[in-house]
């Protein structure tokens, strides 16, 4: 007996077998394979380590791993039955959200099903593609749609094959587009970790940095308030040179862009009026176009009309411009007071970046928003407009933040269509559930990913082979309630 094995116990030795070693790891024992090579630089073998085999306790002896359990099986180590498996979720998919399936069933035929069963990881789970094999194993959803168990490899080939079809995803996106649908756009940045894709370039990122990414184009309905289509385009391509093609390429005939307020430029305002394109751009509040001399003189309002919005009344003003240029010009006096409020309290704060007489130059400037834009239209329909966009800019977060699709790792193009053509999915029955949330009064109660989150203990459990709904908690029933969902 060597000298190294007279160190161990003879309950874990016995379990020893050639080409096996033991190993004590924080006060336990594993079985591990290895295998000798001959290491020619040093001209004499090489003992290399490979895979834990199983654990060695004195009570129950050898147990092996699970995942070699499973390999020896012929299998991979995802679990082949589980008796607990996420209902509540699963559920919503195939009821809730059923005008998507049928969708993606039109445009894609017999595919939709895996494209819904890889949404549905992504957005339960924000997982990669790795464990998206595990995620479903451990769902009720393959029961559901009479799904057939896929591998890690066979996901990224589904999303390979998704995005090889441009022309079905357009249709799919294309049968949310109503008509005469009143259509937004807007762009983001996705940063991309990858040398392979060609779209991935050189592009300006907040604060002042130059990533390689590529943007994310949307369009969307101010009617139904939902992402209807997307497009990709290189990170060194501005929007504005993209919105044209866009609409074409879409159906559409006619647009708003609603940009934000590093969007205005001379440039940009050029090519938005040669391509025809409507558009409403909000102004920095120390654009020199904005005259702020009736607000300092107290005379806005002597000049001005108001309207209620969300129970508070906004003054307005309208200006022509040249070249057919309008300037809508709007004060809320509430958030006037407010952000004249949180100034001066800042100054105490944070004296560095405020002081009493920079207070004295912004002051007349507190609780305005300045528009620009070409459409000759009332001064309420520009303002509610223009605020839709804050329900565009929460999709986003949505997107980059609790679905977390701000950056990338893919490493093939065709391959990365197919992944944000799911993530434009989830980011649609994200959308779905926060405005069903809204509609009921129950965002400051719940968030979406709340939601989401709750559901997820709604489970199915299997006894003597068939499937029960399992207990859940008060507080999901509460909301199982509250939303009259049916399960």
């Amino acid at each position: 007996m060597t000298k190294e094995l007279a160190n161990h116990p003879q309950w874990a030795v016995k379990h020893r077998k050639e080409g096996t070693e033991l190993r004590l790891i924080n006060g336990k024992y594993y079985l591990y394979a290895f295998k000798t090579v001959y290491d020619k630089p040093n001209k004499k073998p090489k003992k290399i380590t490979g895979k834990v085999l199983g654990s060695i306790t004195e009570k129950d002896g050898f147990k092996p791993s699970p995942k070699r359990e499973l390999e020896a099986r012929g299998m991979d180590s995802t679990p082949s039955v589980i008796r607990c498996k996420e209902y509540g979720v699963a559920s919503m998919v195939t009821s809730a959200f059923a005008e998507y399936g049928k969708n993606l069933q039109r445009a894609f035929g017999d595919d939709w099903v895996n494209i819904l069963a890889i949404a549905y990881c992504r957005f339960v789970y924000r997982c990669p593609l790795k464990n998206i094999p595990f995620r479903l194993a451990s769902s009720y959803l393959p029961q559901l749609l009479e799904l057939e168990h896929f591998h890690e490899k066979q996901a990224s080939g589904i999303l390979n094959h998704i995005g090889g079809q441009p022309d079905k995803m357009l249709q799919y996106m294309k049968s949310f587009i109503g008509a005469g649908d009143h259509i937004l756009i807007d762009a983001t940045n996705v940063l991309s970790y990858s040398q392979q894709i060609p779209l991935a370039k050189k592009g300006y990122s907040n604060p002042l940095t130059f990533d390689t990414q590529f943007n994310l184009m949307y369009i969307y309905s101010a009617d139904s308030r939902m992402p209807v289509y997307y497009r990709l385009l290189p990170g060194n391509i501005r929007e504005v040179k993209a919105f044209k093609n866009s609409l074409l390429e879409a159906g559409l005939q006619k647009a708003i862009v609603i940009a934000d307020k590093g969007f205005y430029s001379d440039a940009n305002v050029i090519l938005l009026v040669e391509g025809k394109l409507n558009f409403i751009l909000p102004l920095r509040r120390d654009n020199a176009l904005i005259d702020y001399s009736e607000i300092k003189t107290n005379a806005f309002k002597k000049a001005a009309n108001f309207f209620v919005h969300e129970k508070r009344p906004v003054w307005y003003k309208k200006q022509k411009l040249e070249n057919g240029l309008w300037l809508y010009l709007f004060l809320d006096e509430p958030l006037r007071v407010k952000e004249e409020n949180d100034y001066l309290l800042r100054i105490s704060t944070h004296p560095e970046n405020h002081s009493i007489e920079n207070y004295h130059i912004k002051k007349d400037r507190f609780g305005t928003i300045a528009l620009l834009s070409n459409l000759d239209t009332t001064e309420q329909d520009a303002y509610q407009t223009y605020k839709i966009r804050m329900a565009i800019e929460v999709m986003f977060d949505g997107m980059k933040n609790i679905l977390e699709a701000d950056h990338t790792y893919m490493q093939n193009e065709q391959t990365l269509q197919g992944w944000m053509f799911i993530n434009h999915i989830t980011l649609q029955w994200y959308q779905h559930l926060y405005l069903e949330l809204k509609t009921k009064n129950l965002l400051k109660k719940i968030s979406v990913n709340d939601y989401i989150q709750l559901l997820t203990d709604v489970k199915k459990v299997s006894i003597d082979g068939k499937w029960y709904l399992n207990e859940f908690t008060n507080e999901t029933k509460k909301l199982i309630d509250k939303l009259k969902i049916k399960l």
